[in-house]
């Protein structure tokens, strides 16, 4: 930071992986209602906007796109248009024993053993 440094983010033209955030309630939660008042809170279209707007980060609430920045509305890196959204891909899940080695070798990683 302060370094005169600008990074920026863009989509290949062919294609990358699809990576979304998502909200979700563990299946021992404490407290569902309060659970599922965070979520309906922050699904809000005014609420989640805010969040948007802060972090230049699209969300899936349509209703919310009024109070979104424009800039960050037309950035197609942030909202992809329908050509380049069909040349995005996800991830299929690894399969538990690879999970595993990945799991250990992240670790082996975090802890420096």
């Amino acid at each position: 930071a302060g370094q005169g440094v600008e990074i920026g983010y863009s989509i290949p033209k062919e294609g990358a992986l699809l990576f979304f955030d998502q909200l979700a309630i563990p299946s021992d939660a404490p407290d569902l209602d309060n659970a599922h008042a965070f979520i309906n809170y922050m699904m809000k279209p005014e609420v989640i906007a805010k969040a948007t707007n802060f972090v230049v980060y699209a969300n899936g609430n349509l209703a919310s796109q009024k109070l979104i920045e424009p800039a960050i509305l037309a950035d197609k890196a942030v909202y992809p248009d329908e050509a380049t959204l069909a040349k995005l891909f996800t991830k299929k899940p690894y399969d538990a024993k690879i999970q595993r080695l990945i799991t250990r070798a992240f670790t082996t990683v975090k802890t420096g053993q």
